[in-house]
């Protein structure tokens, strides 16, 4: 999974292509395929077309696995590719590589920016849950976030939430203690 940034002049409009299905989709496309249309969303974004040796940087795989994977690929219609060639999304490809990146975005936005986690494991752990949180849901979250975000008390809620992150890591742990809790650790 690559860390889902668009390059500032990218494009990505909700609204330019047909409505997506994406819970029927994800039947037949693992989260490894989602991430390499994620990849080649990116690169197109940034780059105008991908590179078959940008996509084994990105996914930390090799040519040859990159090779087999956009043949899978090809065959689904997902990808317009030829052995030494430049890669592109087919329009279906596009518009899934474009739900997925925007499915990593908001989830990685709302753990950096409102739980306040490092950028790695905000990064990480947005790369998992982008490939199983059903369109219903992700769409409800990032309304709720814009909705948040237009509210005069959330405007200077962060360092209000550091300082009570502190009393509630006590709290927390005293509530695991009273529930026989064994597996715990403190924040750091």
């Amino acid at each position: 999974c690559e860390s889902g940034r668009l390059p500032e002049n990218a494009e990505v409009s909700m609204t330019d292509c047909p409505s997506h299905d994406r819970d029927t989709e994800k039947k037949s496309l693992s989260p490894v395929l989602e991430n390499y249309l994620e990849i080649i969303f990116l690169e197109e974004a940034k780059d105008g077309a991908a590179r078959a040796s940008s996509i084994a940087d990105a996914a930390k795989v090799s040519r040859s696995t990159v090779t087999s994977t956009l043949k899978t690929l090809k065959a689904m219609g997902l990808v317009e590719y030829e052995p030494y060639s430049l890669i592109h999304l087919t329009r279906e490809g596009r518009i899934i590589g474009r739900d997925i990146t925007h499915r990593h975005v908001i989830f990685r936005e709302f753990f950096e920016q409102v739980l306040q986690l490092e950028h790695e494991e905000a990064d990480a752990v947005a790369c998992e849950l982008e490939h199983v949180v059903p369109a219903p849901v992700i769409r409800r979250w990032g309304q709720f976030v814009l909705y948040m975000l237009n509210r005069d008390f959330w405007k200077n809620w962060q360092e209000d939430y550091r300082t009570e992150r502190k009393k509630l890591i006590g709290t927390m742990a005293e509530t695991f203690r009273n529930m026989g809790c064994i597996v715990y650790q403190d924040e750091v």
